[in-house]
């Protein structure tokens, strides 16, 4: 069976609870507190370990919460001491929810901004992305401009099955096509369906 965040916590609780305190002499506390300090961060990292280990940042994120509720409700901080360090483990837990907070808005802003050097990614074939574009030209559905332009644009604008387009290769691609007998490249009766159908339906 998978384990679970809980599981993961009910172990570090069961460990914390173990953790016994020796107070001698006149700096005794300072060395318990310290070791109980150390003691527990170090079983603790289990915990965050298992949060780490989330691909998704918004899972990450949601588990430290639930570990900061589940420490707070723990009862395993049963001393004085135990409870100092449950507050310092908090301050702890917030700072990595903190940096993980901005590392989420981070990747957000970034991925907003590429947003617009996006293209569109064509399925068909080079050769038939080049006639579309030819068609909407001629038939109207595009204004006119030169066959650098077009290009240039599409290139800009498109990808073909995810590979980048270069507007010299373009431009071959329809001088071959024009050689082509019937002057188009292979398995475009859809492409001119669809365009007739609808220059039927232009104004």
């Amino acid at each position: 069976m998978t384990k679970t965040l809980k599981d993961y916590f009910k172990e570090f609780e069961h460990k914390v609870a173990g953790i016994e305190e020796i107070i001698e002499g006149e700096y005794g506390r300072i060395r318990a507190f310290d070791s109980t300090k150390h003691s527990i961060f170090k079983n603790f990292s289990l915990v965050k370990g298992f949060i780490k280990a989330q691909y998704n940042l918004e899972n990450q994120r949601d588990l430290w919460h639930t570990a900061i509720d589940l420490l707070n409700d723990s009862k395993a901080f049963n001393s004085e001491i135990k409870e100092e360090v449950r507050e310092r483990l908090l301050v702890y837990c917030f700072a990595e929810l903190e940096n993980l907070n901005n590392t989420i808005l981070q990747l957000q802003t970034q991925k907003n901004k590429t947003k617009p050097d996006e293209k569109f990614n064509w399925q068909g074939t080079q050769a038939q992305l080049v006639f579309l574009i030819e068609q909407l030209y001629e038939h109207g559905f595009l204004s006119p401009i030169t066959q650098s332009e077009k290009f240039s644009l599409l290139s800009q604008h498109f990808t073909v099955k995810g590979e980048s387009l270069n507007p010299k290769t373009l431009a071959q691609i329809k001088q071959n096509s024009l050689t082509r007998k019937g002057g188009k490249p292979k398995d475009v009766e859809r492409i001119e369906q669809i365009v007739s159908d609808t220059k039927k339906q232009k104004p």
